[in-house]
């Protein structure tokens, strides 16, 4: 637990520290995660604080939130950069179909990309449009507890999230796929 609570701490005071990737890493190493045991701790929102790629949307802002989305029990997820702080699925998105391939791997099936709008009077803005050509990629998780997620991406890319708990956030993702 110590460890855990270490890296969160870095996390949220000095991001741009190196001990991050090596206490993450220290993590996975000590880590017994299976998507079977685990899958509750995986649902809900999650936002990115780390990242070893150097793809700007990629990595933390402090100007905006860059949040996964997680809903494993209905295979939906949502990456989405959005205004800081404001509680609406507004922003730049990617949606994803998700399948488990194993115990710690779940494939990424992105299947609508574009900026997702604000309603004006009752109607959405949207610009999302459904992707022609499937592209697949998956996580494999390799530490995850009800505050922290360390994973993989199919390119090599290490992600640091810490979960974030907003209900009326996570209600609102589920109406979204739902309006897709």
């Amino acid at each position: 637990m110590k460890l855990e609570k270490q890296l969160l701490e870095l996390l949220l005071s000095k991001s741009k520290t190196k001990e991050i990737k090596k206490i993450a890493e220290e993590l996975e190493m000590q880590s017994n995660f299976s998507l079977s045991n685990d899958i509750e701790h995986l649902k809900g929102i999650w936002e990115l604080r780390w990242s070893s790629s150097k793809v700007p949307f990629l990595n933390y802002s402090p100007l905006v939130d860059n949040l996964q989305i997680l809903d494993p029990n209905n295979l939906n997820g949502l990456n989405l950069i959005k205004p800081r702080r404001l509680k609406s699925i507004i922003g730049t998105g990617i949606v994803a179909k998700l399948k488990s391939l194993n115990e710690n791997k779940i494939e990424v099936t992105f299947t609508h990309a574009g900026i997702i709008g604000p309603y004006i009077g009752k109607r959405k803005i949207n610009a999302l449009t459904k992707i022609k050509k499937e592209q697949k990629g998956w996580l494999e998780i390799s530490f995850l507890n009800k505050d922290l997620r360390v994973c993989r991406g199919d390119k090599g890319t290490l992600f640091i999230l810490r979960k974030i708990k907003d209900e009326i956030l996570f209600e609102r993702f589920q109406e979204f796929i739902k309006s897709l």
